[in-house]
Order: C-alpha cells, then sequence, then structure tokens
C-alpha cells in the first residue's frame, strides 16, 4: 500500500477501494466547492479533506480560494460546502474562519483560507453492508482507556467489545474500541501507526426509534448520567449510520472536545468494575423514564459533577452549589403547601406594616416611595428562608438525613463554616478569602453529596464506591474524607486578600 499521504481520492479507485481507505485512515478527499456565507454570497473553492481515523483525533481540512477569485469581500462566517469526490459527497457546516484572503502578488495558484472552527463534516457515500445500524464515535474517557488497556492490537480483529449497555430508546449499546493501522511501507524507514478511538455500536434492527436523529438524542441522553459512573463527561464526536447509504458525521472536526476526569482527584470507580453493568443500566432505565422536573434537576447535577470544560475550584464549586440549590428549591415547593410561616416572621411582618403606617403619616416627597419598597421588604420576609427550604429537602428526601451524615455539612454555624457559607464567601467576596484548600477540600464533599443525590432522586441504591464509610469512598479520597482532616478546615481562619 502506498504512502498514506500519497492516497487520493479519484475515478480510479471504485466505492469499496475507498470505504477501505476511509477505513484505514490513509484517503484524501481532494475536490472543487462552493463556499456559500450566511449572506448567500459564494466564491470557489479547492478542498483538501483528511477525516479522523477514529473518534478523538483531528480532521485535517484546507480550504483555499483560486487566486483568480479573490474579493476584497469575502462570503461572511459560518459558511458551508458542499462537495463530490468520486461515490462521496462530502459536506461541511458553519465553516468560522480567522482569516481569509482577499489579495496577492501572484497570478496562479491557491489562497489558503485560515479556518477558525467547523461545526459538523459530513461523508456519504452508498453503503458498503447492508442493515441498519449506528456506531457512536465517543471521546477517549479515561474509564473506557482503562477497560481497554489489556486490549492486544493485531491485524486479526479491528475492535473488541468492551461491555453491553440496554439504552432507552435504543437498544443494546455494545462499547468497544476500535483501531485503524496507517502503513509507511514506501518511507525511507517503514512502518505503521496504529490509533485507536472508541465505539457504542447500535444496530436499529429492533430499536423503537427510526429516526437517526431521535437516535443520537437519546444516545446523547444516555451519556449524560452515565458521566456519573465514568467520573467524566462524554462528548459525542460523530456516528456513522448505515441505511441504504453511510454518512458518517463528525462533530467540531478541527478540535474534538476532550473533557477533563475527575478519577484522580475523586476515585476510580463510583461502582465495583464486576457491578459496573448492572449499576450503569438501572441507572439509564431510571433517568430514561424519570418525570420531566426529575429528569431536569438529574440533568444539572451531572453536568455540574463532571462539566465539559476545566473550572477553577471555586468556580466548579459554585457550579455545583447552584445545582444542588435547584433540588432544594425543587423540594420547597413540593413541601410549602403544608407549611407555615414562623413566629418570627410574622412579628417582622408586623413591624414592618407599622412602619409604613409611619412613612404614610409622616408625609412627605418620598413617603410613597419608602412604602413601596417597605412592601417589596415584605415580600421577601414572608419568603421562606434557606433553613425553610433546607428542612424541606430532608423531607421529601429523608435519606439524604443519613446519606449526608459523614460529609461537610451544608449549613454551618458562627465558628464552623457548612458548604452554603463557604458558596457565599466565593460568590460575594469581601476583604478576605477562604483558602484553597478549604474550596478543594469541600468541593470534593459537594462532589460525593450530589453524586448521592442523583441515586436518591431517581430511587436507586448507593453504589459502593460513594457509600458512606466503604472502602472504594475512602481509598479514593486521598485523605479527604477522614473527618480528622476535613473537620478542622471548618473554622480554619480565611486568609487576607
Amino acid at each position: 500500500m502506498a504512502d498514506r499521504d500519497t492516497v487520493r481520492c479519484s475515478q480510479t479507485l471504485d466505492n469499496n477501494q475507498k470505504q477501505r481507505l476511509l477505513k484505514e485512515g490513509i484517503i484524501i478527499f481532494k475536490f472543487d466547492a462552493e463556499l456559500v456565507g450566511t449572506d448567500a454570497d459564494s466564491i470557489p473553492v479547492f478542498c483538501e479533506v483528511r477525516p479522523p481515523h477514529v473518534a478523538g483525533q483531528k480532521a485535517r481540512i484546507q480550504i483555499s480560494v483560486p487566486v483568480e477569485h479573490l474579493r476584497q469581500t469575502p462570503p461572511s462566517s459560518p459558511c458551508h460546502l458542499t462537495g463530490k469526490c468520486g461515490a462521496f459527497t462530502i459536506s461541511m457546516e458553519g465553516i468560522h474562519w480567522r482569516s481569509f484572503p482577499t489579495s496577492l502578488h501572484y497570478n496562479l495558484g491557491l489562497a489558503e483560507v485560515e479556518l477558525f472552527h467547523i461545526e459538523r463534516l459530513l461523508i456519504k457515500s452508498p453503503a458498503t453492508a447492508s442493515g441498519r445500524n449506528i456506531r457512536f464515535h465517543l471521546a477517549p474517557i479515561s474509564y473506557l482507556r482503562s477497560k481497554a488497556a489489556g486490549i492486544r492490537f493485531t491485524n486479526s480483529s479491528r475492535s473488541e467489545q468492551l461491555f453491553v449497555l440496554n439504552l432507552p430508546g435504543i437498544g443494546l449499546a455494545s462499547f468497544e474500541i476500535e483501531w485503524v493501522t496507517e502503513y509507511h511501507r514506501d518511507s525511507e524507514v517503514p512502518g505503521a501507526i496504529i490509533s485507536a478511538g472508541f465505539v457504542a455500536a447500535v444496530d436499529l434492527t429492533a430499536a423503537v426509534t427510526s429516526d437517526v436523529s431521535e437516535a443520537v438524542a437519546k444516545f446523547k441522553q444516555s451519556l449524560e448520567v452515565l458521566s456519573l459512573l465514568f467520573r467524566q463527561a462524554v462528548p459525542l464526536h460523530g456516528w456513522t449510520y448505515h441505511d441504504g447509504e453511510t454518512v458518517t458525521t463528525w462533530v467540531d472536526p478541527l478540535e474534538p472536545i476532550v473533557t477533563p476526569s475527575a478519577r484522580e482527584h475523586r476515585g476510580d470507580y463510583v461502582a465495583r468494575p464486576q457491578n459496573f453493568v448492572d449499576c450503569a443500566s438501572a441507572l439509564v432505565l431510571a433517568y430514561g423514564s424519570s418525570e420531566k422536573a426529575i429528569h431536569s434537576l438529574v440533568r444539572h447535577l451531572a453536568l455540574a459533577i463532571n462539566p465539559y470544560r476545566n473550572l477553577r475550584d471555586s468556580d466548579h464549586f459554585l457550579f455545583m452549589f447552584t445545582a444542588f440549590e435547584r433540588v432544594i428549591e425543587s423540594a420547597w415547593f413540593k413541601a410549602k403547601s403544608s407549611l407555615v410561616p414562623t413566629t418570627s416572621t410574622g412579628s417582622l411582618v408586623q413591624h414592618l406594616q407599622g412602619l409604613i403606617e409611619t412613612v404614610n403619616a409622616k408625609g412627605g416627597d418620598d413617603a410613597k416611595v419608602i412604602a413601596e419598597r417597605i412592601k417589596g421588604l415584605i415580600g421577601i420576609v414572608k419568603g421562606p428562608t434557606y433553613k425553610d427550604k433546607f428542612q424541606a429537602f430532608h423531607r421529601i428526601y429523608p435519606a439524604m438525613g443519613f446519606y449526608g451524615r459523614d460529609l461537610w455539612p451544608i449549613i454551618g454555624s458562627e465558628k464552623e463554616r457548612g458548604l452554603r457559607e463557604i458558596r457565599n464567601a466565593i460568590a460575594h467576596g469581601s476583604s478576605s478569602f477562604v483558602s484553597v484548600d478549604v474550596v478543594a477540600v469541600a468541593a470534593w464533599h459537594l462532589s460525593i453529596l450530589l453524586e448521592r443525590t442523583i441515586f436518591i432522586l431517581l430511587n436507586l441504591p448507593i453504589p459502593e464506591g460513594i457509600l458512606p464509610n466503604s472502602y472504594l469512598l475512602q481509598a479514593g479520597a486521598r485523605g479527604w474524607y477522614e473527618r480528622d482532616w476535613w473537620d478542622p478546615l471548618r473554622s480554619a481562619a480565611d486568609q487576607p486578600i
């Protein structure tokens, strides 16, 4: 086989040969197209596209304008284009350019467009196999890499199954590691490079959904809650759909999203490896069938626990606490019909109403404005306190009393700060700040609390990795779970700015 950089998509290759070369990651599509802007303005371009070999890799895309077609006003981004290369149709959507050539000092050749971002790359061709199936291309997250650590890459197979999950609206999904081999036989030093990625393969013939966009949406939904067990958000880098034709879609092909893993500082496992499939299956089923309100709460919690971007400890803490407050607020709305205002609340309202009468009696130019502002304050005072909401939360989810007992308390005291006091100090700032150590350890406790909260919201048993006093929890905590470690931090002095 020729060197990968010398193989080109041309009419001399039949479709099966092109599919094989594409699978091996050594084909480069070269074609003409029209680059069309949002203003419907277009310009002829020449494209070279090498798709990713496997998920996790970057596509190599070059768009150039023939010098004779350069002009001062290029099409406005985001742009799109579609071109043909033999039996293949290549499309790109959401093309954003950083700089666009408008003139050059020579009259022949091509002027390259400096690309900034491409939302999607699509490659269509006649199907090479029968049946209807889809392969979801997954980011190379830490958990999947650890599962594949014992896989030996040989020529006998191009994929190995890691585990199988039954996903709502999708059916059985086989999570696999796949690899391609790039041969360099004609190079000065012959050799090969093996590239590996991860997929979830689904046979859609018996699936509930018949719409590929719906299948993608349902699969993404399962990934949302599976991030809890992976301890890492799982971006979908693309998918390959077979049904009469083969359509491969790559998302953000120039810079695929790679998310941060929490396994190093939070622990490798939420569920023991031998219990992973059972736990994951129950989790996606409960999430998929949950009522709308619970589904929304779990989604926000999962995203806050394992965000898509690296965040500072303080920002991550605020993100998680905001998601947790959604749960508390939701519990309050469920329970408030059975609650009555506290005595102190009624007494304060009476004093404020008396103040309004005094202001009105004195009169003056600002009396009406002041009275209205006091009325607004009464509305706030009549509302529930944070403790009211927190008590309602424990009434709606009584298990949280037990599953929060071994962790840093939510509400503190004058001498010992709770998670809420840390949140307020970070959010509002002051002449001092909570130390980095305090925030880091408190964030660890909050993340464990939120992981447990998801299982309680979905009415599922707490897995061993986050069970109070379990070996897995203690082993993954780096000592931060031990009360002798974190309890003194509750009263640690703030540091001056």
